[in-house]
């Protein structure tokens, strides 16, 4: 007899749907089938039962770079997680000021530890503070369980120049991580920042100006033919715009390990958005800012047809006072760039993906969960509802129709840029590693149920061959 079984759901598993039961013990999942016994037994009638969501990209408890700090904590972004179907999370161990690499990560594990209630991850972060032994610090953390890097090609205090960007592709491609990049043009970005102000062109509007589709375009471009020259595995976060996108079909065609990620606000936030009342318009100021109709057709259709591999949030939470400012008539020069989202991410895709035929369930499992746990080194433990991995799962309740709205989440963050959008779809139960954190709406565990969890780095031997290793003149 099994410590637990979940009994009578319709599950989702590798090869599709199943109406079977699920055996836990140990917190992993034992045996997959018909009849199942267990000493404790949560009934699904009516559920399906979904692996847990992976979230790769998110952003909790940083340290402040002159503006506000984060509103979510470890404790309160993972309880809004858990709400959320998520079950694992991967945020950043992101730098203050002249911290080090290894220092942010160390300081981000202290916030974690004794606070999450789902498991977690951590990407590392190379700024030009990092240091100059910045490929000693990656392998170092390399046999700490950490398998990812980020990058950023804008923010003053984040942007790495030429040369500290070759190094960490080199570093991850000898170690086999991948390399996260935030990719917009940076002296473009200033360059028509200041303009605008020049010209008195400050309206929140004015914020899809300053950082185009084209820069976007071109910063991805060129992190994907440095991923070529160095044969480095790269991911480019938060792609929001068809003409990035491309960017990403056309690296690999050429047999770039390119990795495209998308979130919800890029799929239901327009520009248009921001040509509200300021105060309005300022819920939904992120970067890169939300894009055209012809961008949302173009990025459901990557979803689709698997030129966009991730779904992530991008969850940046900050008071909307805080992000505003203070100010009453907010412009895009003031106003705080970030969205929570951490909640919202599986229902949106769940609702508007899966429930209405867009998505097939293979391509559902991929986007929230397996390509999540493949990529970022979590596969061993964690995506997939199959026999020897952590039960984290979501029991979802196919029929409910709720409206998201700051009442009805669970982060600190005091606004949603979803605010009375109606959803179907509603995970009701949520486990991990075969603990319920959340039955029936109501949060079962305590603030440091959550653990670290050690990824794994993929083979380096696979990884492409840097350009000094080509040989053109052999070429036919």
């Amino acid at each position: 007899m099994h410590e637990l079984v979940i009994k009578g759901g319709r599950v989702a598993l590798d090869n599709g749907w199943a109406e079977c039961d699920i055996a836990i013990d140990e917190g992993r999942i034992a045996a997959i089938g018909a009849g199942l016994s267990g000493k404790s037994v949560i009934g699904a009638d009516g559920r399906w039962v979904m692996p847990g969501g992976i979230d790769a990209h998110c952003h909790l408890d940083q340290p402040v770079w002159g503006g506000a700090g984060n509103a979510d904590d470890f404790e309160s972004g993972t309880i809004s997680a858990a709400f959320g179907g998520t079950t694992c999370i991967v945020p950043f161990g992101m730098p203050g000021p002249d911290m080090t690499t290894i220092g942010a990560v160390d300081r981000a594990l202290d916030r974690a530890t004794g606070r999450a209630v789902i498991d977690y991850g951590l990407h590392a972060v190379v700024t030009m503070g990092t240091g100059p032994d910045v490929e000693q610090q990656l392998s170092q953390l390399a046999g700490r369980g950490i398998a990812s890097v980020k990058l950023f090609m804008t923010y003053q205090g984040f942007a790495v120049d030429d040369d500290l960007f070759f190094r960490v592709l080199d570093t991850a491609h000898r170690l086999g991580w991948i390399v996260m990049v935030h990719a917009e043009n940076d002296a473009a970005i200033r360059r028509t920042r200041q303009r605008l102000i020049d010209l008195g062109r400050t309206d929140i509007r004015y914020h899809v100006v300053a950082h185009s589709e084209t820069m976007e375009r071109e910063a991805t471009h060129r992190a994907l033919a440095f991923a070529e020259m160095t044969g480095a595995r790269m991911t480019i976060v938060h792609v929001s715009s068809w003409q990035s996108a491309e960017e990403v079909a056309r690296a690999r065609a050429r047999g770039v390990d390119a990795i495209a990620e998308t979130c919800p606000q890029y799929l239901f936030i327009g520009a248009a958005d921001l040509d509200r009342p300021a105060l309005d318009a300022a819920r939904f100021v992120f970067s890169p800012p939300p894009r055209s109709p012809r961008s949302h057709e173009h990025l459901w259709q990557a979803l689709i047809d698997g030129g966009i591999d991730l779904w992530s949030s991008d969850h940046s939470p900050y008071f909307f006072a805080d992000k505003i400012a203070r100010s009453r008539t907010p412009g895009f020069t003031t106003t705080l760039s970030g969205i929570p989202g951490i909640e919202t991410r599986l229902p949106l895709l769940f609702s508007e993906g899966l429930l209405s035929g867009r998505l097939t369930l293979e391509r559902y499992l991929d986007l929230t969960s397996r390509n999540a746990a493949a990529i970022y080194g979590l596969a061993h433990a964690k995506g997939r509802i199959a026999v020897g991995l952590d039960a984290d799962l979501a029991l979802w309740d196919p029929t409910a129709t709720w409206t998201l709205g700051h009442s009805a989440l669970h982060s600190r963050v005091d606004f949603t840029p979803y605010e009375g959008r109606s959803v179907t779809g509603k995970p009701t139960t949520v486990l991990v590693r075969g603990v319920p954190v959340v039955a029936d709406g109501v949060l079962q565990v305590q603030p440091g149920f959550g653990q670290f969890v050690e990824r794994t780095a993929a083979d380096p031997a696979l990884s492409g061959k840097p350009v000094e290793e080509t040989t053109p003149w052999l070429d036919a």
